[in-house]
């Protein structure tokens, strides 16, 4: 097996099933690590959402597994690349996301992450390399990778009170509190406006270089101007990012779905209908 991705707590590999012969990628946590009860836990759950989701954008699980004493999470595998390296690549070349690419590319996870909120299932860790653009003589389209960190808003956490995980450039203010039994669905709508900010901005809402200036700015700070970035964009979209980006959940979106259909509407391409949420 050849390894294809590195996380902090497990590798992924690239294999074949030995009854189809298909491509699939292998997520194997490291045996020594530690808290290994815990990490088990959160790759079934990780499994039991992927299953949930079936139908939508996010990736395909296939099963679960041990080899080796090691719990193993089967997924189909990918062939393209992130979001991630897609807006390096624009931003290299001094291009700007164009809203059609934002159709193309956030759509499908929006709609998503509606049916996962709807279920009660909580992502919590939506960020550019998270979302996988399919390509090189595949299907097409995008899926939503990474669930390890998801929870079900009606189960007991995971994360002990103290700890903040995620990635710092596009997690919550309420996340960088540490208390994971407070948090809801919108900590997802923050991260997805955050996303989609970097996308329009061609960087972070909030690019202070160190993690104590990007905590402070993060949780008290005042939200970024996007028309200062992009003149080109209404003057209105500022208060879209400030209802997007908002310190208080309360005054945040209340959903992707209306965060997102605001977002369409000021990019004048109209909100998409909305699609039935799968049996």
């Amino acid at each position: 097996m050849e390894v294809v991705g590195r996380g902090g707590y497990s590798l992924v590999y690239r294999a074949f099933d030995r009854t189809t012969d298909a491509e699939v990628a292998v997520k194997v946590l490291f045996e020594y690590a530690s808290q290994k009860e815990e990490l088990e836990t959160r790759l079934e759950r990780e499994y039991l959402a992927l299953i949930a989701l079936e139908g939508t954008a996010a990736l395909r699980a296939l099963g679960l597994c041990r080899q080796s004493g090691s719990l193993c999470l089967v997924m189909e595998f990918l062939h393209g690349q992130d979001f991630d390296a897609y807006l390096t690549d624009i931003a290299d070349q001094g291009l700007l996301v164009e809203p059609s690419t934002l159709l193309e590319f956030i759509g499908p996870i929006v709609e998503t992450l509606d049916v996962a909120h709807r279920r009660g299932i909580v992502h919590r860790d939506i960020k550019p390399g998270n979302v996988f653009i399919l390509g090189r003589g595949g299907p097409g389209g995008v899926r939503l990778l990474d669930f390890g960190l998801s929870f079900v808003e009606s189960a007991t956490p995971i994360t002990r009170d103290g700890v903040v995980i995620g990635s710092p450039s596009y997690i919550a203010p309420e996340v960088w509190e540490g208390h994971p039994r407070q948090l809801d669905h919108r900590v997802d709508v923050y991260s997805l406006g955050a996303v989609l900010f970097r996308a329009l901005a061609g960087r972070v809402p909030f690019p202070e270089p160190t993690l104590r200036e990007k905590l402070e700015a993060v949780t008290s700070g005042k939200r970024p101007s996007l028309y200062a970035l992009r003149p080109d964009l209404p003057a209105e979209i500022d208060s879209w990012v400030a209802r997007a980006l908002a310190i208080d959940r309360t005054e945040r979106f209340s959903s992707v779905r209306d965060m997102w259909d605001a977002l369409l509407v000021l990019l004048g391409v109209g909100a998409r209908q909305r699609v039935s949420d799968p049996p």
